[in-house]
């Protein structure tokens, strides 16, 4: 089932052949970015009109605005692409010229930038799907979620199959929408496209403050996330890695832009304003406008934007695992999150971003305007990181222009600073304060694994050399050997175990039961002794009737230490089917995993497998294969003298 849904595994040589050309990369790590134009003039909008209609001649201004700080980003991760092709965007500068602090920080935005983009976009097309079938409303969340689901098997075909996959939605975006940009603008130009009422005038709520046009300006900002991905993403490009993604960067911000600029003129010379109950897009107004209604340009348009919200939220799934894999690789994140799969891709990355956008979407019931305000925090933290990351970076390493593009990126971060500050101050109540606690428990969750990860390597560290010679001669005493086996019925499998125990060189070898059954205490004792084995039988009471408590208890009597070493063998009945284990208590696998935790003893299971049978399993363990024929398997009662042979 997994090689028909995920197809044939790839070898590890042709990574090379899986990675993305310039044509594909754009699909999955700009259609994110992209997507934003969708919403970013509506969301301008919609702050505007509190100030009343007039002050919606304020929104291509405010684009002007938005596009202008997309330059400067854009630039700035251009820049990020050369200085570091390894990838990791924001963490890798962050940490390399801010400290790990802030590198930390940088990552948990990320973190949750990603989980909130899969989310907010599935759950966006999913609402386009719910306007032109209203019957299918209440299942928005199963719907979601199944989207998110065919979207994960998606990507753990690997990048350059979802490439493909996603490719088509996202080019067929690109051509509608800058089709109407166009067409748009020539029928505005030759005097063909008229305004149109689209909403009743709203009566103005207030003024129109400096307040008010940040905020404005802070929601147009909402078309810049997924600008980074492509900095994180580096090394999923053809060679040479750090060229194709400047300028499959430049390509995505200028479409961007483009976009964004010509959607806001449009509906400002239309004098298209916001519908306050959300029954129809600004996007979809404006092309009703320049296709005409009911157009075949109309439907494909707006088919072709509830894709491409979809396909928005593949950025995420691409670039989630990627910065999983460098946070794992520097021991911020679970050392799984480093794992490939079979076609190559961080496959515990993509299940673990689905698991949490999937949490997210039921959480929030796929209601896509409670979870807008939990949306930009992540990106424009994670932006002015960056950025004030590279000026430091700047003055650090100097270099052609250093000056110049210390300014860029100054200039940068203190506006994209001031996005945050409005977006936090502004919707902190709204839902912007859950992104500020799940960034500090990020944070905590990572100092946890650093110091987790440093503990272990430095246990790890090989000593000094008077550290080893002091050891190597504290070693070099007399040095006490006793081989514990734990029986609880006179068996093939208890044969085997007692078979190897005697092969052992041991100062002292036990054989030890524990159970408060006087009837099978007895029934044990008379086989044992049936046997006629030198190897003593103990046993222990076990009034809790806790095995694995008890057995401890006496494995510590021992007082196992440097000079005593003590080896338990724990016979294992291996079952035909895997499934069958749940039938079982799984004593042997419980008292493995305890004994890990006692020092100087030696855990040795002696798997026995059932399918073998109890007869081929005897004569296969306690005999010689050139002593016994296949018919003939050794009884039992032949291992008193096996044993004395082997002592």
């Amino acid at each position: 089932m997994k090689r028909v849904v995920l197809g044939r595994p790839v070898a590890t040589a042709q990574e090379m052949h899986a990675r993305l050309p310039k044509w594909l990369a754009l699909s999955v790590f700009s259609s994110d970015a992209i997507s934003s134009t969708a919403y970013a003039t509506e969301e301008i909008l919609l702050v505007l009109m509190v100030a009343g209609a007039a002050s919606l001649k304020w929104a291509f201004p405010l684009s002007i605005a938005v596009t202008g700080l997309l330059a400067i980003v854009a630039i700035s991760y251009q820049q990020t692409v050369h200085a570091y092709p390894s990838g990791g965007g924001s963490y890798i500068v962050s940490t390399a010229n801010l400290g790990r602090k802030s590198g930390m920080l940088a990552a948990s935005s990320l973190m949750i930038d990603y989980v909130m983009t899969v989310a907010v976009s599935v759950a966006a097309g999913v609402a386009a799907i719910d306007s032109a079938f209203p019957s299918l409303h209440g299942y928005r969340v199963i719907i979601s979620v199944a989207i998110v689901v065919v979207m994960t098997l998606a990507n753990l075909r690997g990048l350059k199959d979802s490439g493909r996959i996603f490719s088509l939605p996202t080019y067929s975006f690109i051509i509608l929408c800058g089709g109407l940009v166009l067409v748009g603008m020539f029928r505005w130009l030759t005097g063909s496209l008229h305004p149109v009422v689209s909403a009743p005038q709203v009566a103005a709520q207030g003024g129109l403050t400096l307040y008010l046009v940040l905020r404005a300006f802070s929601g147009g900002c909402s078309a810049m996330t997924g600008t980074e991905a492509i900095s994180n993403g580096v090394p999923a490009f053809k060679p040479p890695e750090a060229r194709n993604a400047g300028l499959t960067l430049g390509i995505m911000a200028g479409i961007l832009g483009a976009f964004l600029l010509g959607v806001t003129a449009l509906a400002q010379h239309l004098q298209i304003g916001p519908v306050k109950d959300g029954s129809e897009t600004v996007l979809s107004m404006v092309a009703r406008s320049v296709f005409g209604n009911g157009t075949v340009l109309y439907f494909a348009l707006q088919f072709a934007t509830m894709a491409i919200l979809f396909m928005g939220a593949n950025t995420s799934f691409a670039d989630f695992p990627r910065l999983s894999s460098i946070l794992a690789r520097d021991g911020l994140m679970p050392r799984q999150f480093m794992n490939r799969g079979d076609k190559l891709a961080f496959s515990n990355g993509i299940i673990g971003l689905a698991a949490l956008s999937i949490v997210v979407i039921v959480v929030f019931s796929g209601d896509v305007t409670r979870m807008i305000p939990l949306y930009a925090v992540g990106v424009f933290c994670s932006f002015t990181l960056s950025q004030a990351g590279m000026v430091v970076h700047w003055f650090r390493v100097r270099g052609a222009r250093w000056r110049s593009k210390a300014v860029m990126n100054g200039f940068g971060s203190l506006l994209t600073g001031v996005v945050l500050a409005v977006v936090l101050s502004t919707k902190f109540l709204q839902g912007a304060y859950i992104v500020f606690v799940a960034a500090m428990i990020l944070m905590l969750f990572f100092g946890y694994l650093d110091r987790h990860y440093r503990r272990i390597a430095k246990a790890l560290e090989p000593p000094g050399d008077s550290a080893l010679r002091a050891m190597i001669a504290s070693a070099q005493g007399p040095m006490h050997t006793t081989v514990v086996m734990f029986v609880s019925q006179v068996n093939e499998l208890s044969a085997r175990s007692l078979a190897i125990g005697s092969s052992l060189q041991s100062d002292r070898f036990v054989a030890v039961t524990v159970s408060n059954n006087e009837a099978r205490v007895a029934r044990l004792r008379s086989d044992w002794q049936a046997l006629g084995v030198d190897v003593p039988l103990e046993v222990i009471p076990d009034d809790s009737g806790r095995f694995v408590a008890t057995a401890l208890q006496y494995v510590r009597s021992l007082t196992p230490s440097p000079h005593h070493n003590v080896v338990v063998i724990v016979p294992e009945l291996v079952v035909e089917h895997g499934w069958q284990n749940a039938l079982h208590n799984q004593a042997a696998l419980r008292l493995k995993a305890a004994l890990l935790r006692i020092p100087w003893v030696v855990a040795m299971s002696v798997p026995v497998p059932l399918e073998h049978g109890p007869q081929r399993l005897a004569a296969a363990s306690l005999v010689p294969r050139e002593d016994v024929r296949e018919d003939e398997p050794a009884p039992l009662h032949d291992l008193p003298k096996l044993h004395a042979q082997r002592r």
